[in-house]
């Protein structure tokens, strides 16, 4: 299974690698150049890049990792329980980056910082519900053969994925303007969605087709 996780994970580490680089240098620049607004903006949301990306990787792994992987002679349930690993450690590993990216936006440009951003600094544990729902939903969709679905569950899933992604939107003006206890709450809740489509992507991961190679 050990092997499976780093043959699944590997591309996604790869990527948050490179957008860690991508951050420090577009954070530097943005101290040379005094604050610059227009690469300011960039800065102050580049939390935002780490979960777009988590969930394009979530997706990625399922349908081209996946199958790629019980070619070369990985068993179904080792590849399962590398699945439910990745679920759990690409969304842990994504919430360290947001919270780094957060807390050094807000400690060298904390006079300007959008507060709708800044506030997630100050919960990330309670961004960590929306990261799993994230992770799931990515992992369900790219179970699917997309591309052979009618053209209505195509736009249903769509506006499905939108939905999940709008989470992020929903997170930041409840840790503005409601108590914490809500904003847990509708935490726990986007993550307990999030096991429920981990579940299915999980047992969909039985039916995989394998691909040749």
């Amino acid at each position: 299974m050990a092997k499976a996780l780093w043959f699944l994970m590997k591309p996604a580490l790869v990527m948050m690698g490179w957008l860690t680089g991508a951050y420090a240098a577009l954070a530097l620049f943005c101290m040379l150049t005094a604050g610059n607004t227009f690469f300011f903006n960039y800065v102050q949301g580049f939390f935002i890049v780490f979960d777009i990306i988590l969930g394009i990787c979530a997706a990625q792994a399922i349908s081209g990792y996946a199958p790629l992987a019980l070619s070369f002679g990985v068993t179904r349930r080792a590849l399962q329980g590398a699945v439910a690993a990745f679920w759990v450690l690409l969304p842990l590993i994504c919430m360290v980056l947001d919270y780094l990216c957060n807390s050094v936006t807000v400690r060298l440009f904390y006079v300007d910082t959008n507060k709708l951003f800044a506030s997630l600094t100050e919960y990330p544990l309670q961004g960590l519900g929306f990261k799993f729902l994230l992770c799931g939903a990515m992992l369900w969709m790219g179970t699917l053969e997309f591309s052979a679905q009618p053209l209505w569950k195509r736009i249903a899933v769509i506006l499905l994925i939108i939905i999940v992604y709008l989470q992020m939107t929903v997170l930041m003006f409840l840790a503005t303007l409601t108590p914490i206890a809500i904003l847990t709450v509708y935490s726990i809740v986007l993550g307990a969605v999030g096991i429920l489509f981990a579940g299915i992507a999980l047992h969909r991961v039985g039916r995989l087709v394998i691909t040749q190679v």
